[in-house]
């Protein structure tokens, strides 16, 4: 069962849902966000009672969340590509990795986190 907190901010922006929640989730790992505006302002849960040092913690985050942009949504859906697209992206770079390798002065390979980090860099500077 999901004990919720309701939560207030005069923050002038929407936060980062994965921000926010990343944040959350460090202070409980079963803590949730309801993700939608409510009459009492943000619903955070978790499965145990809220105690006044989490409720404390909990308000902070909220306050200092990074504000929710085109970017760090981007770079949110690359964090949660299906496999599928994992795949993809994996054997082009394996696929440029045998053309580097190549070269007449061969060039190193690049690591699937590398070609990942990449694309996330990507999607936050568009």
């Amino acid at each position: 069962m999901t004990i919720w907190q309701p939560f207030t901010s005069a923050r002038p922006t929407w936060p980062d849902p994965a921000s926010l929640l990343a944040t959350l989730q460090a202070l409980d790992a079963t803590a949730t966000w309801s993700g939608a505006p409510s009459p009492a302002g943000f619903l955070f849960g978790k499965s145990t009672a809220w105690t006044a040092p989490q409720i404390t913690a909990a308000q902070t985050a909220l306050d200092a969340a990074a504000a929710s942009t085109p970017e760090l949504t981007a770079q949110t859906t690359v964090d949660r590509w299906p496999l599928e697209l994992q795949a993809l992206a994996l054997a082009l770079i394996d696929q440029l990795n045998v053309i580097r390798a190549a070269l007449p002065v061969p060039l190193g390979a690049i690591t699937p986190a590398a070609a990942i980090a990449a694309v996330r860099a990507k999607a936050g500077s568009l």
